[in-house]
This record gives C-alpha cells, structure tokens and sequence, in this order.
C-alpha cells in the first residue's frame, strides 16, 4: 500500500516538474512575440509547446483516475 502511494507521489512530481519546464519555455516564447522578435518557428513552438501542457495534464488526470480505481 505505502508503494502505490509512493509510485503516485513520484508520478505527481515527474508530472509537475514536466508541466513546469514546458511552462518556462511558454514563457520565454511568449515574451519573443510580445517584444516582436517572434519567427514562424517560435510560433509554432509555442502552439507545440501548449498542446504538450495539455497533454501533460491529461495524461496525469488519467493516472490519478487509474490509481484511485486501483486503490479501491
């Protein structure tokens, strides 16, 4: 039991620590386009780099799912 909570712990924290590098790099991105030195590249980085967050979100929502129907 104290395994599973500490494999969920782990994955929450790997999840975290992802969710806040693409962050950082969002914002660096973003402030490229603000200060007007974007290229097409960094746009599209930017939109790739928005899509990897969500997808991160997502996939830790289903593991929180999954281990709680393992739990129960």
């Amino acid at each position: 039991m104290v395994e599973r909570i500490e494999d969920a712990a782990r994955r929450e924290l790997d999840l975290a620590e992802a969710e806040l590098a693409v962050l950082k790099q969002e914002l660096v991105l973003q402030h490229l386009v603000d200060i007007g030195e974007p290229t097409e590249e960094a746009r599209t980085a930017l939109a790739r780099l928005r899509d990897v967050a969500a997808q991160l979100s997502a996939s830790g929502r289903q593991a929180d799912t999954e281990a709680a129907g393992e739990a129960a």
